[in-house]
């Protein structure tokens, strides 16, 4: 009954998801910066990775140097998460009180000339003109049949969702900055949890979608100090130039959205 739902919303919506047409191609050509949360950027000067467009996910924004990139683009494409009360898998509590909302509200209305890409189920919740909402593909009469959403999830976590919309933008070359569980070794945790992360395997992380994705786009990740399994990988001193020097994530964020984080039963903050 769902399924059933969400395609009989798609007629009625096509107005509102038909805005993302303005940006096919528009990048035709160019390499950009896909930024993650992980927790290698806590080794990452990020003015070293000012010099291309950037498309950034998750909390990125709470970093310090934030304003040094060159971030275009935001993805926020988790449902339903600018009402007050959020769905969510983490266990035990499935119905959490999502207070990260207000400082993401606060964050689109800071940044006007950058554009925020969300999930439809949002759009009742938030409306901005710098607000553009995805929903299960891209309706986009000009794409050929066998476009990469027709053929596997595109939009199964944010970093495919970001990937996705590179292809779509038309750049040739996308580095995976900050996309911890391309490397390896793979550290867990994000830049703005405490420590240095937590060594897990992560062998077939996405390899059915980047498998595909290369067809479209050449894609390289930046680690820390390995390689990757699937991906060319090049480490962060080789691309950079430079050491890498590891700040703890109270040097790196705000008292205020650490504390913010911290809400979030999942996040180990201090």
């Amino acid at each position: 009954m769902k399924d059933i739902f969400k395609n009989l919303l798609v007629p009625f919506a096509k107005p509102v998801l038909s805005k993302i047409h303005q940006y096919k191609d528009i990048h035709r050509g160019e390499s950009c910066y896909i930024f993650g949360n992980g927790i290698s950027l806590k080794w990452f000067d990020l003015s070293n990775f000012a010099d291309k467009t950037a498309i950034a996910c998750g909390s990125i924004p709470f970093h310090n140097d934030f304003n040094k990139l060159n971030v275009k683009y935001m993805s926020l494409v988790e449902p339903w998460f600018f009402y007050p009360k959020l769905w969510t898998i983490h266990h035990p509590i499935n119905i959490a009180q999502n207070i990260r909302k207000e400082a993401f509200n606060e964050i689109i209305k800071r940044y006007p000339e950058k554009d925020f890409f969300l999930n439809l189920s949002n759009y009742l919740a938030i409306r901005s003109k710098n607000i553009t909402f995805l929903f299960r593909d891209i309706y986009d009469d000009r794409l050929p049949v066998d476009f990469i959403t027709r053929r596997i999830n595109a939009f199964h976590g944010a970093l495919r969702t970001c990937i996705l919309l590179s292809i779509y933008m038309g750049f040739n070359h996308c580095y995976l900055v900050g996309c911890d569980y391309t490397h390896v070794p793979s550290r867990s945790l994000h830049f703005f949890e405490k420590g240095q992360g937590i060594f897990i395997p992560q062998e077939k992380y996405n390899k059915d979608f980047f498998e595909i994705a290369k067809e479209y786009i050449d894609i390289t990740t930046i680690t820390l100090d390995g390689t990757s399994n699937f991906l060319d990988a090049i480490t962060y001193k080789e691309y950079t130039g430079h050491n890498p020097l590891f700040k703890e994530n109270v040097e790196l964020v705000d008292d205020r959205y650490l504390n913010i984080l911290a809400t979030w039963s999942g996040y180990s903050i201090y």
